[in-house]
């Protein structure tokens, strides 16, 4: 393959391009080198017609070295680095003085994993008395440094059982940047089309019970004639932020910043929205692409060759604060290297990050890497993935599903359909990111059943950290991610309604199914009920647990609130063990919800404390569930003037 999405490849363009020749003439197949070089690397670039080209060269006249680096160098970036090593060696015999070419011999033969004859290669480069590239020293110097840990690498391979997605997703063309929506339901990627010439495209599978449908080009506005690249899917799945090369409006008018700018979208019953571009605050003048955007979709990382960063391309983020986007941060030197990173993707956890890098010690390539965000909200040194997914190639934009399960990369494998083709495998243990499930649903008024937009907060009942704030949408749809072992309160509140609580135990659902919940908020109306689910107590006990704390306090707000409003506070028990002693216990439960809403400066006279025992059940007592739904502290409204 020759040309990847956006960035150039690492043409290993010879830098002898005026290598001596045969004294007094040019060399008769110098004409097919010049023809097989504008033949690969044009701007229509033709792989077979530069080999032919070669050939004749060659059987012209075999003893001119520009033939034998041209060759060298189209063989390279056609990864056929066994044929490459052959053509260096050739071209070396033929102009031993050209030490510069023992450069190129070493990264044919660091390809090959042949590294104690890649280290003497590049040493003799190294200590060879000519003017070298600051580039190439350095990644030559960086590879002599580091070849201890690359040989490490190489020998600890880890279990990697890739499954090519089969022809549903890839085809003779190039697929890759997969992206895959929360709830397991569609999957997206990008694909490398000759038709109509060179573009990209982004297509679409839909998915069902772990079946992916046959994959479909999305339609306009979000696919163009022109180039579009990576696509991130917004957690609930009704927004995607991607880059696009050359996008012009409906009115035929040019809408980028730069070279390659990132451009947002949402999808609503079907359709896709006019892409807006992310404007100036993120956008530069130069390249700005390979979005990935936050499960609470407050951050967006990217990848950008902007002034400011540590090396080529580097990883930004932007957050998103009141409805606009920030001026973005480098993500700093722990991340980003005097080489180059590209290819985020945060994981629904919003903790784990996978990008790709050539900078940071590696396989070889472009390799992926994983690094976590400590509770400075800083992420620590990266680990390389290892090999073999990693390998002597590039492997870029790497994604994991919400369970951490499953990874999906392209990569150019023998076996596949052609082109680089897209990969599934099972992640071992070392890489697995948190898994999350989620909770979404819809608000409404109770009586109107008009939609709402109201006000959710999602506490972590282990440590009374609020961890998210968002607002239902106006046609009163919400979504939530939530991560696995953990317990949470959920709040949601509307002015001149009673708020409404849930709770999510995810100690106890390891299948991490995920949670609908159909909010009918209630304005405050004599006999009006609402269940308190976050207030809780031990078995047989009626002392408060501090996490009952949290959802008490809202009540607190509530009543101050409605300053006349009355309310009366029950205890209800399940049917299992004496009556009267469950009668007792909801009694003093109740009571005890009671005195801290005195505590908290609520007049006692607005408060009535009641034990209903198992006299008024919700739900069957006959199961476990149905017990759980019947042990519960409830407030009804008894006045409201």
């Amino acid at each position: 393959m020759k040309k990847l999405l956006f960035f150039t490849l690492s043409l290993t363009l010879i830098a002898c391009a005026s290598a001596q020749q045969k004294k007094g003439s040019n060399c008769p197949s110098d004409k097919y080198a010049d023809d097989a070089q504008k033949a690969f690397y044009g701007e229509e670039p033709d792989e077979e017609k530069a080999l032919e080209l070669l050939d004749k060269g060659l059987k012209k006249d075999s003893t001119c070295p520009k033939i034998w680096q041209t060759k060298a160098a189209i063989e390279y970036d056609m990864k056929a680095y066994d044929k490459s090593l052959y053509s260096y060696k050739k071209l070396i015999s033929m102009v031993p003085d050209e030490l510069h070419l023992f450069f190129y011999l070493a990264n044919c033969e660091r390809k090959l994993l042949m590294f104690d004859d890649a280290k003497a290669s590049y040493e003799t480069y190294l200590k060879a008395p000519i003017r070298r590239s600051k580039d190439n020293e350095a990644e030559a110097n960086a590879f002599l440094k580091n070849l201890s840990a690359i040989k490490q690498l190489y020998s600890n391979p880890i279990d990697f059982q890739p499954q090519n997605m089969g022809p549903n997703i890839n085809s003779k063309e190039n697929e890759y940047w997969p992206g895959l929506t929360l709830d397991g339901k569609y999957f997206y990627f990008t694909r490398m089309t000759t038709q109509r010439g060179l573009n990209e495209d982004f297509f679409r599978s839909e998915i069902t019970d772990t079946v992916y449908g046959p994959a479909l080009r999305l339609p306009s506005p979000l696919n163009t004639p022109n180039h579009e690249g990576t696509i991130s899917i917004s957690a609930d799945g009704k927004s995607v932020f991607f880059s696009s090369l050359d996008r012009i409006n409906e009115r035929g008018l040019p809408t980028g910043q730069g070279s390659q700018d990132l451009y947002y979208c949402k999808y609503n019953n079907g359709n896709w929205t006019q892409p807006v571009n992310l404007g100036p605050v993120v956008n530069s003048d130069v390249w700005d692409a390979q979005p990935s955007i936050s499960p609470d979709g407050l951050t967006l990382y990217f990848s950008s060759n902007r002034p400011g960063g540590f090396g080529g391309f580097d990883i930004w983020m932007t957050k998103i604060k009141d409805g606009r986007f920030i001026p973005p941060i480098n993500l700093g030197p722990e991340i980003n290297t005097s080489g180059n990173e590209q290819a985020p993707f945060i994981h629904y956890d919003n903790n784990t990050l996978y990008f790709s890098s050539d900078g940071h010690i590696g396989a070889g390539g472009w390799d992926i890497f994983v690094t976590h965000m400590n509770e400075e909200g800083k992420f620590v040194k990266p680990l390389n993935v290892g090999v073999p997914i990693n390998t002597e190639k590039d492997e870029l934009g790497m994604i994991v599903d919400r369970f951490g399960k499953f990874g999906y990369l392209s990569s150019e494998r023998s076996g596949g359909l052609g082109g680089l083709d897209i990969y599934k495998f099972e992640l071992p243990q070392y890489l697995k990111p948190q898994a999350v499930s989620y909770v979404n649903g819809l608000v409404y008024d109770a009586d109107t059943k008009d939609k709402l937009v109201a006000k959710m907060e999602l506490t972590d009942l282990n440590t009374g950290k609020v961890v998210a704030n968002v607002e239902s949408l106006k046609d009163g749809t919400f979504f939530m991610v939530l991560k696995a072992n953990t317990n949470y309160m959920m709040t949601i509140d509307q002015v001149n309604y009673l708020f409404y609580s849930a709770n999510f135990s995810l100690t106890e659902q390891p299948d991490l199914k995920p949670y609908y919940l159909d909010v009918p908020l209630h304005k405050p109306k004599i006999n009006t009920e609402v269940v308190l689910n976050n207030v809780f107590f031990d078995v047989d006990r009626y002392e408060l647990k501090p996490a009952s704390l949290l959802e008490l306090d809202k009540l607190v707000f509530l009543l101050k609130k409605f300053p006349f409003m009355k309310i009366e506070i029950g205890g209800h028990t399940d049917n299992t063990g004496d009556k009267a002693k469950n009668k007792t216990l909801s009694m003093n439960r109740a009571k005890a919800v009671k005195d801290y809403l005195v505590s908290k400066g609520i007049d006692a006279t607005r408060l009535t404390a009641v034990g209903y025992g198992d006299s008024a059940p919700v739900a069957d007592n006959g199961t476990p569930e149905g017990r759980a739904q019947n042990r519960r502290t409830v407030f009804k409204v008894l006045s409201i003037n």
